[in-house]
């Protein structure tokens, strides 16, 4: 298959809300090609990238290649390639397959070139003041430090642009301890999912409750956590807070979007346990919302929302320092905090 610049294929016209998936550079697409493998629809998705045949094995229906413009570079006299602004500038190119939809999620590897140059340009197009662009961004691997660097900074560069960010950092796989953790990736096509359920698949009035209590702070972790035979939501709750998709402080968080998947709809009981839970955990009250999704097997999905860049960067920082003095046999004790919950927490009603 021959692969132009930009590729669409006609879609039918959807009856709710319309939201556009875009992914872009290789891990972007990486973690788009993991979203639709969950469910979402490759009508809805756009790949971007430089590479023409990573692009044309994209299953998304919507591609833009973004690929470098030739100058003159008078001094030497010689056509040079600038990469870095071909690709802000190509950005443009990505707007004709957004700005129909109510609502943009962007799927991002920062701290290569790709991504973290065009992803923030990309949201900018997207972005209106009626139709919010929410970006999903993967953190590099604690090995891959100087690339880690790169994407702090990227992420910046993001939150900037977008009305919320949703970070899945690798380095928390380092944490986890039993057969219940996501796996990064798997944390990326959730958060898409979750998103997905909250602007168009659950309820015209939670969306934009949802996206209000997401709009309280520039960045947000996801967890989540299956509900055993037995288990409360309460229960499953505090267990998804032990594996964050990145290592931010729960008593900095001031909302929390609680996306129940199960058989039953959840109770209002049930979710004012959950939110006691979380309220008891963070110290004060904050911003809350729930809902539920339909679905043959339980499980609970929690957005904590609003925290700030500062906060981020620091707990990243102090992240790196810790795995560090883990990897050289220091700090083995009590060197990532963990979670305390109080006995009556746990208690089932």
């Amino acid at each position: 298959m021959h692969l132009t610049e930009e590729e669409l294929i006609a879609t039918r016209i959807p009856s709710g809300p319309r939201i556009s998936i875009v992914g872009i550079g290789g891990a972007g697409n990486n973690l788009l090609n993991q979203a639709i493998d969950a469910g979402a629809s490759p009508s809805s998705c756009v790949a971007v990238n430089t590479d023409r045949g990573q692009l044309s094995k994209s299953p998304a229906d919507n591609k833009v290649l973004l690929d470098g413009r030739t100058s003159l570079d008078k001094s030497e006299g010689l056509a040079t390639f600038d990469y870095r602004r071909a690709r802000q500038l190509s950005a443009h190119r990505v707007k004709p397959f957004t700005e129909g939809s109510d609502c943009t999620i962007l799927l991002a590897g920062l701290g290569g070139e790709t991504a973290t140059e065009a992803a923030p340009a990309i949201a900018q197009y997207a972005r209106t003041s009626v139709r919010p662009v929410i970006s999903v961004v993967a953190i590099p691997f604690i090995h891959e430090r100087e690339r880690r660097f790169i994407a702090l900074r990227g992420l910046k560069h993001m939150v900037d642009s977008c009305d919320s960010t949703i970070v899945i950092d690798n380095a928390m796989n380092n944490r986890v301890t039993s057969s219940d953790g996501l796996q990064a990736d798997e944390k990326a096509a959730l958060a898409v999912q979750t998103l997905t359920d909250i602007v168009s698949g659950i309820d015209n009035r939670f969306g934009p409750e949802a996206l209000s209590i997401m709009s309280l702070g520039p960045i947000a972790c996801l967890c989540a956590a299956p509900v055993l035979p037995g288990e409360t939501v309460q229960s499953a709750v505090i267990r998804a807070l032990e594996t964050p998709s990145a290592n931010l402080p729960l008593t900095k968080a001031s909302g929390a979007i609680l996306v129940h998947r199960g058989p039953a709809s959840l109770g209002d009981g049930e979710a004012q346990q959950a939110y006691a839970a979380l309220s008891s955990l963070i110290g004060r009250d904050i911003k809350f919302a729930h809902a539920t999704v339909h679905s043959s097997s339980e499980s609970t999905c929690l957005l904590l929302t609003g925290f700030d860049y500062g906060t981020a960067v620091r707990s990243f920082v102090s992240f790196i320092e810790d795995l560090y003095d883990i990897e050289y046999g220091q700090g083995l004790e009590g060197s990532i905090p963990e979670l305390t919950v109080p006995l009556f927490q746990m208690e089932r009603p």
